[in-house]
């Protein structure tokens, strides 16, 4: 039986100024699957998921979600197709607390005169959302009350993978996850990411220079370089030195 594409990209390009920095990138991301972005710096792998998050806008190409065109013009777009991106500087406000930051952007109103005309919040809900889904998705927080700076970068980081699947995300998007973690830290999220996928049944796609996480997490390693697809691997039937020699083109 054939694997349903979730999401895929056909011939997308994006020019900034002169310089073309995806350069017809087309791809697949089947469901329930993990693949990663790989290349060196300049190759085109931010640019591309900022464009199927809708933090940018293509200049050609086409989206497809679920077979069907999508027209992400804008991250709320990107969201209501289920695409939730969790970047590297994690889209946290530190002096916020954890349900106030799970619920950024979408806070919870009361239900009463006070919600609809002063707009007040309902912390109440909120904070038993955030417990919730804490203890769901097997994150140790003492008090989702307190801000998110005294919490470690991977609970940070956990915090908006969790919020990601939350707010209903199909396609999770993860720029650099580990990146200025700690190695306990690191494994505590790579662990997430798996849980994630296997209870959730997520399709996720992940951009890392991290080999060893790369062949530790993914089902395929898509690999671009000046804004182009240069390579394409399942992992069972590569190893890292092969791919680190596409990424440069040694």
């Amino acid at each position: 039986m054939e694997t349903k594409v979730i999401l895929e990209v056909k011939n997308l390009i994006k020019s900034f100024g002169g310089v073309r920095a995806v350069d017809g990138i087309n791809l697949k991301l089947y469901e329930n699957e993990i693949i990663a972005i790989v290349g060196d710096n300049g190759a085109g792998k931010s640019t591309l998921i900022k464009i199927i998050s809708g933090v940018h806008q293509k200049n050609a190409g086409e989206i497809f979600i679920n077979n069907e065109l999508a027209d992400i013009k804008s991250p709320s777009d990107a969201k209501k197709y289920g695409i939730e991106t969790v970047y590297q500087d994690q889209g946290v406000i530190p002096l916020f607390n954890a349900s106030l930051n799970l619920f950024l952007g979408r806070e919870k109103k009361k239900a009463n005169a006070a919600g609809r005309i002063f707009k007040a919040l309902d912390f109440i809900y909120m904070n038993k959302e955030t417990i919730s889904l804490l203890h769901r998705i097997g994150i140790d927080i003492d008090d989702v009350t307190t801000p998110i700076s005294s919490l470690s970068g991977g609970q940070r980081q956990s915090l908006v993978v969790g919020r990601a699947v939350y707010w209903g995300g199909k396609i999770l998007i993860f720029d650099e996850p580990t990146n200025n973690l700690g190695i306990k830290q690191e494994r505590n999220v790579i662990e997430l990411i798996k849980k994630i996928r296997s209870e959730y049944g997520v399709s996720i796609i992940v951009i890392s220079h991290n080999i060893s996480h790369v062949f530790e997490l993914v089902d395929r390693i898509i690999v671009l370089r000046n804004g182009k697809v240069v390579g394409e691997k399942v992992k069972s039937e590569t190893e890292p030195n092969e791919v680190v020699s596409m990424i440069t083109g040694l």
